[in-house]
């Protein structure tokens, strides 16, 4: 994070702690675990385990994604409630994330790429990690099923991973609707929640989502949700690496940074 941002996190988070403690729903997101973090897609296990540790000693009540949907629309849900997110399947989720989660009772959802659940298959944007096999490599389908045996809650990352909104419309409609049947046949259970890719979201593509059959989809805008969020457009943070920052994600010191992501959201990535 640069300096500038964390500053302005630093002010921001008495006052932010101060108007809006408890309510509402915060989720949270990673991708991978690493040796070293790289404040982008890695993060390492020592880190993830601070961030839990955090989560727990501010008293949150981690929930099931579709649970605790279900719950913020019928006014039940606890205060400091979180859900736990992992996007784009990479093995190192359910060799490292998924047993530190089992071990201190917490749910989590995967968000699987269907068309990627093999031995060699690698992300466009990975090619540059060509060296580091082992931080690149995407778990198989084999052992997603077996995760999700053991209880990780597993939803669509579509097929391919692409950038919707750039898509012909036929094509975007086909990686959410595909991607929930493959997955379905894959795991013998239902498939209900979707997380958008480089959360690339238009009004056409959420209603393809929700034509889908999906009860819930998570964007990459930042924020908490409150009663009257839409739950297939479910704002969520993907954590800082440093123990203080994530601390601060938690009291909301850092969502005024969704206005100015804003400005950039909607952009085709460049890999």
């Amino acid at each position: 994070m640069k300096t500038t941002a964390r500053i302005a996190g630093q002010i921001v988070s008495p006052a932010a702690r101060a108007v809006s403690p408890v309510r509402g729903l915060t989720m949270l997101g990673w991708h991978r675990i690493g040796d070293v973090p790289d404040g982008g897609l890695t993060t390492s296990f020592d880190d993830l385990r601070r961030h839990l540790d955090a989560i727990q000693d501010w008293g949150a009540t981690v929930l099931p994604l579709l649970e605790a949907v279900r719950r913020q629309a019928d006014g039940t849900l606890p205060s400091r409630s979180v859900v736990l997110t992992f996007d784009d399947g990479y093995a190192s989720i359910v060799e490292q994330a998924w047993p530190e989660l089992q071990r201190r009772g917490l749910p989590a959802t995967l968000y699987a790429v269907s068309g990627y659940l093999d031995e060699v298959s690698r992300f466009p944007w990975d090619h540059a990690h060509a060296a580091d096999a082992e931080l690149t490599r995407l778990v198989t389908a084999a052992d997603l099923r077996d995760a999700a045996d053991e209880g990780l809650d597993i939803g669509a990352h579509t097929v391919t991973h692409r950038w919707l909104p750039g898509l012909r419309p036929a094509d975007a409609a086909d990686e959410v609707h595909r991607s929930k049947a493959e997955l379905e046949d894959l795991l013998q259970r239902p498939v209900l929640s979707f997380s958008y890719p480089m959360g690339g979201v238009t009004p056409q593509i959420r209603g393809e989502v929700e034509r889908a059959g999906y009860l819930a989809a998570v964007t990459t805008e930042r924020g908490r949700n409150g009663r009257s969020q839409d739950p297939l457009l479910l704002r969520r943070s993907f954590a800082f690496d440093r123990a203080d920052d994530f601390q601060r994600q938690l009291d909301g010191a850092y969502t005024w940074m969704r206005f100015v992501e804003r400005t950039r959201r909607n952009r085709a990535p460049r890999w």
